[in-house]
């Protein structure tokens, strides 16, 4: 039998913990890596040593066409951050976190990107629900049905998000609401058109019982039986920018909340920052049975990008755009074993 520590992270949060010390805490990063995630790259590495923990960027994941600069690559950590000091403040352990501890200079292989010192310090946050919706959540890409969430909880995400310096735009007239969805749509058409980006693309996506433990599995992008298969080569061979807009403007004008996340500064601290935001935003929103995807599009291409804000009137800069609702539950994505992203 698998080590928890070798073990799918869905299954190792339901095994026993060792009782202290760094066994414990390396345990306790399959809560952290179920965090979303751009294409399920999983981009973070961690170490323990003597009741430290340290989150590390892993730029073999980066996804060089679409995030050349890092930023999305760091939103991914940022939200396992937040995955792992919910699921510690579950045990009441004193804690201080570091982030940015050596300070930025660009996406580098084993960049630090925080360090928890357990032992010393306050306890962070006691919420058993939102650990508890860590392993039901997922990016669930399909249509959702036109119920609106209630204005209670869309002022819950946005406090939360607030928390962290993060700004929401809840887009729910119409003029903003089109507006975004042209931008989606133009996104795609842009980003399809470039060879590169395809072949990027298709390298993160997989078919339905792949053996592997990483990237986009084609029947949750919504392919079924054998287009599953044949969905990495289509995607890798033709430009298929029209249909991808239309289906994405279909998902994005049927979803009931669409939200822009923005951040002042648009540095690795804003990231950080937009990845806590993330994780609490999407685990709020699992906890009330909401489902919540990804509509990242404008937000990775420059020029699309600078549109988004100007159109909305957001005067800083945009770093994710989201959609929840109600949607059945789909099977969660695959999951490296905490051993896999452990380092020295």
């Amino acid at each position: 039998m698998a080590t928890p520590l070798e073990s799918d992270p869905y299954l190792a949060v339901d095994r026993p913990l060792p009782p202290v010390g760094d066994d414990r805490l390396r345990a306790l990063l399959a809560w952290a890596i179920l965090a979303p995630s751009p294409h399920n790259t999983q981009p973070w590495a961690w170490a323990v040593a003597d009741d430290v923990i340290e989150l590390r960027a892993d730029t073999s994941r980066l996804l060089t066409v679409s995030d050349p600069d890092g930023r999305e690559l760091v939103i991914g950590c940022g939200a396992a951050l937040e995955h792992l000091l919910l699921r510690l403040g579950m045990d009441g352990m004193p804690l201080t976190v570091e982030t940015l501890p050596e300070g930025w200079g660009g996406i580098g292989e084993g960049a630090v990107l925080a360090r928890v010192h357990t032992g010393a310090g306050e306890p962070y946050e006691h919420r058993p629900d939102l650990v508890a919706a860590m392993s039901t959540r997922r990016t669930n890409r399909n249509a959702y049905r036109d119920e609106p969430m209630d204005p209670g909880l869309r002022s819950t995400l946005t406090r939360a998000a607030a928390e962290f310096g993060v700004e929401s735009m809840w887009l729910q007239d119409a003029p903003h609401r089109e507006a975004l969805v042209a931008l989606i749509m133009d996104a795609d058409r842009r980003q399809m058109s470039s060879a590169e980006f395809r072949r990027e693309l298709a390298h993160w996506m997989r078919p339905k019982h792949s053996s592997s433990d990483d990237g986009m599995q084609a029947d949750l992008l919504g392919q079924r039986g054998i287009a599953a298969y044949l969905a990495p080569l289509a995607v890798r061979t033709f430009d298929m920018g029209k249909m991808q807009a239309a289906r994405d403007g279909e998902l994005a004008s049927g979803s009931p909340d669409l939200v822009v996340i923005w951040t002042p500064t648009d540095d690795a601290g804003g990231w950080l920052a937009t990845g806590r935001a993330l994780a609490r935003l999407t685990l709020e929103a699992q906890a009330a049975g909401r489902a919540s995807a990804y509509m990242n599009q404008p937000c990775e291409v420059p020029v699309v990008r600078g549109q988004l804000a100007k159109s909305l009137g957001i005067s800083g800069h945009p770093q994710l755009v989201l959609r929840f609702g109600l949607a059945e539950q789909v099977h969660p994505a695959d999951r490296m074993p905490v051993s896999r992203v452990l380092r020295q």
